[in-house]
């Protein structure tokens, strides 16, 4: 009888015990998993899946985000169930068998069973990579229906992430408070690009303002840096609402954050792009490496780019960041950091343009390349030529760049436009009229300025070349034409004249 009763107790508890673990029939959901591809290009793909996900010969559709995979009539289980959907992105040709091959670009993605809603669709977003899902780096994220999310995707095409790098908040986000220096954690490695290069990605999330208003979003902000102060900032401020895009705003929404690295303390804000909408403009400057063209800022007319400041002297401006090889971990001695900047001077040539795209075998000689030293990345270089071998502003030339990794060249911008004499005081025929038979008072000199599109003011270069256009005699009635004459540093000469015409009083 003891034996019967037992038996009865372990039935009851295991009646008692399996809806813990399994929803009430008809509690079932959708997820739609939406994957990423750095390229865009989304032919043939298709996923290989298990554990509840069925692989599929080809994608449900596309989005602005990427390519999504629709699984309905999911389950929903249990907090503690363990098991997990597993899937891989992969190309399948004619809608065929997986190529294995070539065409991995995901490696087994685990997916808690947890996340399925009864009742409700669970977005979740993977990027393309070469690593499995693993307890430091899930390679999978996922929308919270009953927030505001913000899926943050960050990029230094160098590869080089600090140990400490991270974000620093404000204003409603669902992150641990953190002092300032301290950056909270949020990224994990959520992707790779096609050459391996690890992208650091997160999902961050943010309660609505008003209870009454499941619409109201926070203007929650942050800001991507590594702690040692505004000389580790990434960006400036990437705004919540901003990635979300126009309101209304509904709860669940996900709004897309994309960054790459412009270097060490900027925060100019030109290297966030907010929305799907433009992340063909982030790929492009995240993922192909360029030489900056030369350009002057609208605002502080500062130059930018890649451009020739004197005929020895090539600023350089790449796309994006790279390795320095003299703050490698391995370079102790001298002898290794020589070796080191050595490395860097061979990623530059200069050559004369010969014809269409063609140059001289033979480039100009490279003297040094000056860069920061010290720092971890770089982006800004610049090029010495030598004495013996200077630009010619009368030719065309471009500089090359090959690292062993990233090729890139362009043409050498350099000034061949001479500056400007302006006589704001002047009458349109410029003449000015002075005393017959009186002393030439210098206060009767025009005012005059001169600007250069590259040196700036040259007002102080000014001279009047000795010459018949140099003489004024007041003794002599007639006209006498002065001409001034200004040089900017590559040699662009400007020369303007004006009339002193000497008239006796009361004619």
């Amino acid at each position: 009888m003891k034996k019967i009763i037992l038996s009865l107790l372990v039935l009851a508890t295991v009646l008692v015990t399996l809806p813990q673990f399994f929803a009430a029939p008809g509690d079932l959901g959708t997820v739609v998993v939406h994957f990423k591809k750095w390229d865009g290009n989304y032919t043939e793909l298709g996923s290989w899946a298990w554990g509840g996900f069925d692989p599929q010969p080809l994608h449900d559709g596309l989005d602005e985000f990427g390519a999504t995979f629709v699984y309905e009539n999911l389950p929903e289980v249990a907090p503690e169930n363990t098991e997990t959907f597993g899937f891989i992105a992969v190309h399948r040709p004619g809608g065929g068998d997986p190529d294995w091959n070539n065409g991995k670009y995901t490696g087994d993605i685990s997916i808690p069973k947890t996340i399925v809603k009864g009742g409700e669709t669970v977005h979740v977003y993977v990027f393309q990579g070469n690593a499995n899902s693993s307890e430091d780096d899930p390679r999978y994220f996922v929308a919270d229906n009953t927030k505001f999310n913000m899926l943050l995707v960050y990029f230094d095409p160098s590869g080089s992430y600090e140990e400490n790098l991270g974000v620093h908040h404000w204003n409603g986000w669902n992150i641990p408070s953190v002092d300032w220096n301290s950056p909270a954690q949020i990224f994990t490695t959520g992707g790779n690009t096609a050459t391996g290069m690890a992208v650091k990605i997160a999902m961050v999330t943010a309660d609505k303002v008003a209870e009454s208003d499941p619409a109201a979003a926070p203007d929650a902000g942050m800001l991507i840096y590594f702690g040692e102060g505004d000389g580790s900032k990434k960006t400036g401020d990437v705004k919540l609402l901003n990635s979300l895009g126009d309101a209304p705003h509904t709860l669940g929404q996900v709004g897309f954050s994309y960054v790459y690295s412009n270097g060490n303390g900027y925060t100019g804000g030109s290297n966030v792009f907010y929305g799907n909408e433009n992340y063909d403009d982030f790929a492009f400057n995240a993922f192909s490496f360029r030489l900056l063209p030369y350009a002057v800022d609208a605002t502080s007319g500062a130059a930018t780019g890649t451009y020739a400041v004197r005929n020895t002297q090539i600023i350089v401006k790449t796309s994006a960041q790279v390795a320095n090889p003299v703050a490698h971990e391995d370079v102790d001695t001298e002898e290794e950091e020589t070796t080191a900047i050595n490395t860097v001077k061979g990623w530059f040539s200069v050559k004369e343009k010969t014809g269409e795209d063609t140059y001289a075998e033979t480039g100009l000689t490279v003297e040094r390349v000056d860069f920061a030293l010290r720092n971890a990345t770089i982006a800004d270089f610049v090029v010495v030529l030598d004495d013996a071998t200077p630009l010619d502003i009368t030719k065309e030339y471009a500089i090359f760049y090959n690292d062993g990794v990233s090729e890139a060249e362009i043409a050498v911008n350099m000034d061949t436009e001479a500056p400007v004499i302006t006589f704001p005081l002047l009458p349109a025929n410029k003449i000015i009229e002075v005393a017959w038979g009186q002393p030439f008072n210098l206060a009767d000199f025009p005012l005059y300025t001169a600007t250069d599109n590259r040196d700036g003011d040259v007002t102080l270069k000014v001279f009047v070349p000795a010459g018949s256009n140099a003489i004024l005699d007041t003794r002599v009635e007639g006209d006498y034409v002065i001409e001034l004459q200004v040089e900017d540093a590559w040699g662009n000469i400007t020369k303007e004249t004006f009339t002193f015409r000497v008239v006796k009083s009361g004619q």
